[in-house]
């Protein structure tokens, strides 16, 4: 049977459409959430979250500490090697003192803040990635070095601090 050249055409109109309509049924089922243009009340949420970091840090509640980590975190650091690596750098650097935020970068659901910052022993720098996907700002990194280098103001994007 000969089909007609309007059948062809149809066919492979079809056909296309049903790959499309795969492929945003594929996309769809991804668990992508953004919240364009709340950087400043993720930093807000990440800053609310240092502060109870720095409290849970000096009360020495390490396990809770280990709780305000996002999934990203704990799936690559097991809760007893956090615990040994939080009570050793608490042993290194002594309590903590102060500190001044020296930058700030802000992209959809994540914050990343640097620190100077005083412990009873030694000056440090400190990184802290903040995952920020609902109401929460949970810990993706933290990253202590000692010493306080010149910080590149210009490396901040999106919400650079005043």
């Amino acid at each position: 049977m000969k089909h007609s050249k309007g059948f062809n055409t149809m066919h492979y109109m079809c056909r296309y459409f049903v790959v499309a309509l795969l492929g945003a049924a594929t996309l769809s089922a991804c668990d992508a959430h953004v919240k364009a243009g709340y950087f400043d009340k993720d930093k807000a949420q990440a800053l609310a979250s240092v502060d109870k970091f720095r409290t849970l840090y000096e009360k020495q509640d390490y396990s809770r500490l280990y709780d305000m980590g996002s999934p990203v975190m704990k799936g690559s650091v097991q809760k007893e090697q956090f615990l040994t690596a939080v009570q050793a750098s608490f042993a290194k650097y002594g309590k903590y003192k102060s500190s001044v935020l020296v930058g700030s970068s802000c992209f959809p659901n994540e914050v990343r803040l640097v620190y100077d910052a005083e412990y009873e022993n030694m000056k440090v720098r400190e990184l802290m990635v903040w995952s920020v996907p609902n109401n929460d700002a949970e810990l993706v990194m933290y990253q202590i070095s000692p010493g306080q280098g010149e910080f590149q103001k210009e490396s901040q994007v999106g919400c650079p601090t005043p």
